[in-house]
């Protein structure tokens, strides 16, 4: 009589199938990351954190897919080379990824000073010489100024803004009156938002009430 074998798998296939398992794990973290931590970041209006959060996404893609090609059945050259160009574009991508948000926030965010030209006086307030600028990281842009008003009610303004390079001017205004101590800084929020380079070329702000 003939004793039955029965068939084991061979340690080297149950490691390989455990190998892809690992990789498609890095995937899919990169996927919560991005999803639950870079999105949720970008919209917070911190640039650093979603540069290292998308990076990471990027990396932990890359990784995978180095770990999926290392465990392939299927290891003829073009395969091999299929996974390489995939996890170098991965790679790549996290260069990009770490990079392109600081960079972008670098440049159309920022503060300047601007002459208020005219504007500057009105029933019960007067207010200063100059205001400050600023575009952030939420692309908005405000003006601060200071207003000394002698109801201590800071007044309903409204602001112009002109440049000198050609760029249409834009009108920025407080949405309510706040009670003020004599003297007190007010906050004018921009109908549209301003890049550091836009706000380099302000030649003047002149104020009303609307």
């Amino acid at each position: 009589m003939t004793a039955r074998v029965t068939p084991t798998k061979a340690p080297g296939t149950a490691r390989a199938r455990w190998t892809r398992v690992a990789g498609w794990a890095l995937i899919g973290v990169g996927v919560v990351v991005s999803w639950a931590w870079s999105a949720e970041l970008g919209i917070a209006g911190e640039p650093v954190g979603a540069a290292i959060a998308g990076a990471s996404t990027m990396l932990l893609f890359s990784a995978g897919i180095l770990v999926i090609g290392r465990a392939s059945p299927r290891r003829g050259r073009i395969a091999t080379r299929a996974f390489r160009i995939g996890a170098l574009a991965a790679a790549l991508g996290a260069i990009a990824a770490g990079v392109i948000p600081v960079a972008v926030v670098g440049a159309t965010t920022g503060t300047v000073t601007a002459d208020v030209v005219s504007g500057r006086t009105g029933d019960d307030y007067r207010v200063s010489g100059t205001a400050v600028v600023s575009s952030d990281t939420y692309h908005q842009t405000n003006i601060e100024i200071t207003v000394r008003a002698t109801d201590r009610t800071a007044p309903y303004l409204a602001a112009t803004v002109s440049f000198a390079d050609g760029t249409s001017p834009v009108t920025c205004t407080n949405t309510r009156q706040t009670w003020i101590h004599e003297l007190a800084t007010v906050g004018l929020h921009c109908e549209s938002f301003l890049p550091r380079t836009t706000l380099d070329a302000i030649s003047g702000i002149t104020l009303s009430e609307p």
